[in-house]
């Protein structure tokens, strides 16, 4: 008898807990399946993980794709305008910054949906909205920094003088 209440709660379990797989879950049964977690054991281990979650994140992530794709541009256009260091310095922070922003969406994203189990709950939906936010923060700001340094120079570019841009070519020599 007790045999059988065991059977009837297991069915019962599986049938109630039953719930299709996110990405995340998905993810993690692939590399590791039922191994608890380790530190890694040296350097390169690490370094394998980290390039891991780069790539992974890059081929998953579609914004992350436009971002990336936007930095190159913008690598592209700072090398055809002649950026000096200072400038190539604020224009790095600011891609980064946006980056950076996608990253950690991604990861709140990841973490929101392992807990709450792809059920809807409130508060899971405004932790990812507050995330978007967050990047869409990033990115204005990254757009506000790379309009300031580019401003200049693409005026320059197509003949506009004024005094801000006469005074960065001054700079320039």
């Amino acid at each position: 008898m007790t045999t059988d209440l065991r059977d009837n709660n297991h069915d019962q379990i599986e049938e109630t807990d039953f719930h299709p797989k996110s990405a995340v879950e998905e993810l993690a049964e692939q590399t590791n399946p039922k191994a608890p977690s380790r530190r890694n054991k040296n350097f390169l281990i690490s370094m394998y993980h980290a390039l891991k979650g780069i790539f992974l994140v890059v081929i998953r992530e579609r914004n992350m794709r436009f971002h990336l794709s936007f930095a190159f541009f913008i690598l592209v256009l700072g090398l055809y305008l002649g950026l000096n260091r200072s400038e190539w310095l604020w224009v790095v922070i600011a891609v980064f910054l946006a980056v950076y922003g996608e990253f950690l969406n991604t990861v709140v994203e990841a973490v929101v949906d392992l807990v709450v189990e792809r059920k809807y709950h409130p508060l899971a939906g405004l932790v990812k909205d507050v995330s978007a936010g967050m990047v869409l923060v990033a990115v204005g700001a990254e757009l506000i920094i790379l309009a300031l340094i580019f401003q200049p120079h693409i005026w320059h570019y197509f003949g506009i003088e004024t005094n801000f841009s006469r005074f960065v070519h001054r700079l320039k020599g």
